[in-house]
């Protein structure tokens, strides 16, 4: 009986959505309008991150096999450009890694930059950012390849970040198939090393019996289950106390059962009580959540309706906060199956929760075929969480976020370490709003082929304010902040005598002009520049001779950002030859200049 009455309830729930149109809608943008080429190769999931921290979030759009180029697409202002083309040691290292395994994005250098750390068939390779040119470094590094005895698979699946020592920088779990042992490399400076067997992971790692895609406990996240301020490990089925430095586990006594064929895992607090849940996606038609009572786990998939969803061709599991309703819901990318993408939302009616399947009103009905894996980021910094999803079919897909009739209120945050890493993984952060309290975990990545964008989201409903915001940072501190402006973005820096710098997005005081982006180009770049009044404008490309080759604006310009891109060609459409050039930004009588590079 009460099973029933619970599939009433959701099934009432979800007409009060669609009577009240309360259920997100998602808008399939032209890719190529905001830069995203359709691009028609084999590609399997992408990772998000601000790798320039100019404040917008950058997409890497990962290929899958084969002799083929990934897209490095770096963001300004809702417009994505290529830039993959300026590292040629990452593509000679894909080429010769044929399969591209869920590349991460971190500062692991601590340099305010992001790095890349990728997996492949036969090696991991980790490149330094140098001005958005990848350089590979693995060898000064001393991250060593290991082979795990005579197999013809094993596949470098994932690679998850943390500051494990406490030092201050990320040291970096690897997990690879059908090696027994983790990899666990700790960051000392200019070296790794790799401290798997001290920290007790010999021999824990399952062989991946269903190929070269992991499957069993290569699917890892970073997680503090048990909120005593140490991160734990959790892998595939199998979670990992951390006991004072020492990984224990513990899936036995705290509920786990054995499930050999994850796809997909995520840890966070569907419930709203104040510690973390597990959720996970797998064969056999098996999407199950797991409620964290006092650190026992039970299964609440039933309860929670998540059982009259099954779906065996999941590509991804993404979780945020879609609706911005205050409670954080699930998207998963669904792969050459027969069926539309899904988006469950988390909603919650007289103390009872449910995941209800909304997709089909919610704008995902009208596409299948190939999508495989997905990434959330806030592409235009709207508020509103947007997916990107990498496809042979269709090239980037973008699903665009509009949001509700009634909009709800939220907002996000850009943490920034100084005594802790840079990229501030690791922290726990509390925000009390609308009656409620969530609570976020910093980490790189999700899970197998996917990162989405580090910056914490919070929707908070119809809240006109929030109470108060907690952040315990890495390395232990912790920091309150209160009278935070709503519906905006905060760069938050640990232990800053300001605290808090809201990341403006509205009209400059100032007249400035930004380096154009990339640089080096080829074959186009983009020039923004900001102007604090009304006025005629004129953008003009002068070769080292000071002859003007091409003017890109001419006319005058409202107050505020503005960009414009140089293709590279000349007035009269020809190629500019490569070499130095100058851009130049005159207003009135002032006038700004830099230079920049185009090469073959």
């Amino acid at each position: 009986m009460k099973r029933f009455l619970l599939i009433c309830f959701c099934l009432i729930a979800l007409t009060g959505l669609l009577w009240a149109q309360d259920v997100p809608m998602f808008v399939r943008t032209n890719s190529e309008s905001i830069g995203l080429p359709k691009v028609l190769v084999d590609r399997w999931g992408c990772s998000a991150a601000d790798i320039d921290r100019n404040g917008w979030p950058d997409l890497f759009n990962n290929k899958w096999r084969g002799r083929l180029d990934s897209e490095i697409y770096m963001n300004y202002n809702g417009v994505f450009t290529d830039i993959y083309g300026n590292s040629p040691e990452l593509r000679a290292a894909e080429w010769e890694g044929n399969a591209t395994r869920t590349p991460v994005l971190v500062d692991f250098d601590n340099d305010g930059d992001r790095d890349l750390m990728i997996g492949f068939d036969y090696s991991h390779q980790m490149f330094r950012n140098d001005n958005n040119v990848f350089v590979n470094i693995t060898q000064q590094l001393g991250l060593i390849n290991k082979m795990p005895g005579f197999v013809t698979t094993y596949g470098y699946e994932q690679s998850a970040w943390i500051d494990w020592d406490n030092d201050g920088d990320l040291d970096c779990l690897m997990a690879q198939t059908n090696n027994p042992n983790f990899l666990f490399y700790r960051n000392d400076g200019n070296t790794f090393v790799d401290i798997a067997a001290q920290v007790g992971l010999a021999g824990v790692n399952e062989l991946g019996a269903d190929g070269d895609r992991g499957y069993n406990t290569t699917r890892v996240q970073w997680i503090d289950w048990d909120l005593d301020g140490d991160p734990d490990l959790s892998a595939g089925w199998k979670l990992f106390r951390n006991d004072g430095g020492h990984l224990t586990d513990v899936s036995a006594a705290v509920g786990f059962l054995p499930f050999h064929r994850i796809r997909f895992l995520d840890w966070f607090d569907y419930d709203l009580d104040g510690d973390f849940d597990f959720f996970l996606t797998g064969y056999e038609d098996r999407d199950e959540v797991w409620r964290n009572d006092n650190g026992t786990f039970v299964n609440a998939t039933q309860e929670t309706m998540l059982d009259l969803f099954t779906d065996n061709g999941q590509s991804t599991l993404n979780v945020g906060d879609f609706d911005n309703d205050g409670d954080q819901d699930c998207f998963m990318s669904i792969n050459d199956h027969e069926d539309i993408e899904a988006m469950l939302l988390n909603e919650e009616e007289g103390g009872v929760r449910s995941f209800i399947s909304v997709a089909q009103f919610a704008g995902f009905a009208d596409l299948i075929g190939d999508r495989k894996g997905a990434a959330i980021l806030d592409y235009d910094m709207d508020g509103l969480l947007d997916i990107l999803s990498p496809s042979l079919d269709y090239g980037t897909l973008v699903y665009h976020n509009t949001g509700l009739t009634s909009p709800n209120n939220w907002i996000g945050f850009d943490l920034w370490g100084s005594k802790s890493n840079k990229d501030a993984l690791g922290s726990l952060v509390t925000l009390y709003a609308g009656g409620k309290k969530q609570i976020r975990y910093t980490k790189a990545a999700q899970c197998w082929k996917m990162q989405d964008n580090p910056y914490v989201h919070f929707g908070i409903g119809k809240a006109a304010a929030i109470d108060s915001l907690v952040i315990r940072w890495p390395r232990g501190d912790v920091e309150t902040f209160t009278n935070l402006e709503i519906n905006r973005y905060h760069k938050i820096v640990e232990l800053s005598a300001t605290a808090v710098e809201a990341e403006e997005r509205q009209a400059p005081t100032r007249f400035n002009l930004e380096q154009n982006y990339p640089n080096p180009f080829n074959p186009s770049t983009t020039i923004a520049y900001e102007l604090e009044q009304a006025q005629e404008v004129s953008v003009a490309i002068y070769n080292v001779f000071g002859e003007e080759i091409v003017k890109l604006v001419d006319q005058k310009q409202a107050l505020g950002h503005h960009r414009v891109v140089w293709n590279g060609r000349d007035r009269h459409g020809r190629p500019a030859p490569a070499g130095l050039y100058i851009y130049q930004l005159r207003a009135g009588q002032a006038a700004l200049s830099r230079k920049m590079v185009l090469v073959q």
